[in-house]
């Protein structure tokens, strides 16, 4: 494993389209002025847009109003109006009168206001004149919120600009605390949008920009943006929390409690244990909420947003708070936005992968060096040390009472094979029980939970390690928990003694799922050389399986399709170096996809092809923390469009720093436009994506501020509208 390739791989694709020196000459011919950041308080601003959603699930019919507001965060003057669509949409046009300072846009409800349920226990009872089945407002169903009133402040606009503007209860909190400052300032409402930001993982959601969608819409979902899925579980996490006592969700309330939580800067992480626990929101709260949402949908969160905000609340003890910090260049006007944008670009390919190199170099030897003997460890003594084990365990299920585990009765393998030399082995209330078994070296515990031989399971047959450990010179392995659940479409005989021999029949199945969490330590190298620093790989595994496939001549199970699937890992030494990685993916359709046999292929080899295909998403994500320098993370997300093409978006960041690369890929190239942004949302973008003769634009809240194009020297030109120009 190299993990400086895996790091600097992703980085060379940003330093590939903008890299070299140059910077901050004047181009004579460029006679565009530099636009107004601040125009004078006298004079109209033409030409603003406001769009974006209110979701809090999706708000249909809501009053959206925009206001300006003065130092003291008085209204000076209504702006602008309209409704949300069905799918919790507005596009709104701020009056011509506007004078550039903060803007509020309030969203609140009527009586033709509705709201929809993303609470995947309910939302309560009935209280208003929609037509239902029953009184119960079941989760993605429609009703009449008794109160509601959400906002959100931009800081300040320009003439022509185009700013997304996402009303939601995160925005409200950033706006609570903005309009909390001494004095409300462009730069307060900045610091306060980007701190509540990064309360939600830093590099991961821009709380006005993102769009929140229909949660609980699963054709909204399929092929979705994941941190539009991400934030619309965030946000319908609120709900989960409010008071359902009056009817439906107590919103207002909700929201009172989340800005009483935040109010100092900090948000408390987990207040389980404290006695605060029912007057305040934690952010462990806003995560199981969020969780319960995907739990619902049946989905795992690509975007990888839940997992990291998870890490950050269990590096927390004693009941201790998170403080989020606002992002780099918050305060800065856009053009200075802009041109701090291209220089972070500039630098990815050099002082990062400068930075990281040589401690990453050096933990990837390591890493290398614990992989490639824990390999052969798990391959030689570990995997063969278990498989008797298990073998051990079903004959203890059948037809002994013999407890120790060098018994003849438990003789696992052919004669001249390592057998048991020692251990007991015990069956009480359904669990087999091994302690200190040894077998070639290697000292097995392991608690399993089977069915009861000679018994019938009805709906499914399932398998749990309570716990188990492997110990030997080299490797030490831990099982914490796991679990095997098939879901039997008939009942099923058990017979451990056909099962033991090879003759016992296969059960019905249609589906099931697996979930592991274990670990591995490595502490010599392949030679038997104590390692300098043990390396711990450390992971889990979870999926559930659908729409089983039997073989069409045998009858037996031939194929399960994994409707999710979440696979996390942890590498680390002893020396504070660490190396996390997950991936998670969803199948949409994962219930309908029968798999073919290719031409000439064996019967049990099945192939997808143009005509049939996995359809769905997928997330990998990389964190790298080195001993002494910023974490670095990488999140490349995926949505598979056809059998050979998709789009992907890659997300680096580094510190504080973060870039984001979306385009579009075949089989074998990239295609199409590419965008670059970052956390304060300037766009790059490219025009053709074949790295060759680069053109394009920079721009921030629609508003073009920069162009690109190729030189005939090969040179890169971006010439800005102040007429400063860089040549990279």
């Amino acid at each position: 494993m190299n993990l400086k390739t895996v790091l600097g791989g992703c980085i060379g694709i940003a330093s590939i389209m903008l890299v070299g020196c140059g910077g901050g000459e004047s181009d004579p011919s460029s006679s565009n002025p530099p636009p107004s950041s601040n125009p004078p308080a006298s004079s109209g601003v033409d030409n603003v847009t406001l769009d974006g959603t209110a979701a809090k699930g999706i708000i249909n019919g809501g009053n959206v109003m925009a206001e300006e507001l003065d130092a003291s965060g008085t209204v000076i003057a209504g702006i602008g109006s309209t409704t949300t669509a069905a799918d919790g949409s507005y596009t709104l046009t701020i009056d011509n009168d506007y004078n550039g300072g903060p803007i509020k846009v309030t969203i609140s409800a009527d009586e033709n206001t509705q709201m929809k349920c993303d609470v995947p226990s309910g939302c309560g009872m009935r209280t208003d004149d929609i037509a239902d089945s029953d009184t119960v407002i079941d989760f993605s169903e429609w009703y009449k919120p008794v109160n509601l009133t959400m906002m959100a402040l931009v800081a300040e606009a320009v003439a022509n600009d185009t700013i997304s503007v996402s009303i939601t209860p995160y925005t409200h909190l950033a706006a609570r605390r903005a309009m909390a400052a001494p004095s409300l300032t462009p730069a307060e409402v900045s610091d306060a949008n980007s701190r509540v930001s990064n309360l939600l993982g830093a590099g991961g959601i821009n709380i006005l920009n993102t769009q929140p969608l229909d949660i609980t819409d699963a054709m909204a979902l399929d092929g979705a943006d994941d941190k539009r899925i991400a934030y619309a579980a965030l946000s319908a996490a609120i709900a989960v929390l409010a008071d359902t006592s009056g009817g439906s969700p107590d919103i207002n309330a909700a929201l009172e409690t989340l800005w009483g939580s935040f109010t100092d800067g900090t948000i408390v992480a987990d207040d389980s244990e404290m006695a605060t626990d029912d007057s305040t929101i934690s952010l462990q709260e806003i995560v199981n909420g969020a969780t319960s949402v995907f739990t619902q949908m049946n989905i795992a969160d690509t975007s990888n947003t839940l997992t990291s905000l998870q890490e950050t609340i269990d590096a927390i003890t004693g009941g201790g708070s998170v403080t989020p910090d606002p992002g780099p260049g918050t305060g800065d006007t856009a053009l200075e936005k802009v041109k701090t944008f291209v220089g972070d670009v500039r630098t990815w390919g050099t002082v990062i992968e400068e930075e990281t190199r040589v401690k990453g170099d050096a933990f990837a030897t390591q890493v290398d060096l614990a992989a490639t003997a824990a390999d052969a460890s798990v391959s030689t003594m570990a995997g063969p040390a278990i498989r008797n084990a298990i073998v051990a365990v079903f004959r203890r299920l059948t037809h002994t009472t013999a407890t120790e585990l060098n018994d003849d009765a438990y003789k696992t393998g052919e004669q001249g094979d390592p057998q048991f030399e020692s251990g007991t082995i015990a069956h009480s209330g359904g669990v087999v029980t091994i302690t200190d078994g040894v077998i070639d070296g290697v000292t097995i515990n392991l608690s399993v939970q089977l069915p009861d031989n000679e018994s019938t399971v009805s709906s499914s047959l399932t398998a749990i390690i309570s716990s188990a450990t492997l110990r030997s010179a080299s490797t030490d392995i831990t099982i914490n928990s796991g679990a095997i659940n098939a879901t039997l479409v008939t009942p099923y005989f058990v017979d451990y003694v056909a099962v033991d021999t090879g003759t016992a029949d296969q059960p019905d199945v249609s589906g099931g799922s697996i979930n592991l969490n274990a670990e591995l330590t490595q502490k010599q190298d392949d030679l038997g050389a104590e390692l300098a620093s043990p390396v711990t790989f450390a992971g889990t595994l979870s999926t559930t399986l659908v729409n089983a496939v039997k073989d069409e001549t045998t009858g037996e199970l031939s194929w399960l399709t994994p409707a999710t699937l979440s696979m996390m890992g942890n590498i680390s030494d002893i020396d504070g170096n660490s190396f996390n990685a997950s991936l998670t993916a969803n199948i949409s359709n994962a219930d309908s996809f029968t798999p073919v046999t290719g031409p000439g292929a064996d019967s049990d080899i099945m192939l997808e092809n143009a005509d049939n295909w996995l359809v769905g998403t997928i997330g990998l994500n990389f964190e790298l923390q080195l001993d002494g320098l910023p974490k670095a993370s990488i999140n490349i997300s995926g949505d598979r469009t056809a059998f050979e093409t998709g789009t992907a978006t890659v997300t680096i960041i580094y510190g504080v720093r973060e870039i984001v690369i979306a385009g579009a890929f075949t089989d074998e190239v990239s295609t199409g436009s590419v965008t670059i942004t970052n956390q304060d949302r300037v766009v790059m973008n490219i025009a053709d994506a074949d790295f060759n003769a680069l053109t394009g634009d920079l721009e921030y809240n629609g508003q073009i501020y920069g162009s690109i194009d190729t030189l005939d020297n090969g040179l890169t030109k971006i010439t800005y509208t102040d007429g400063s120009f860089e040549t990279l």
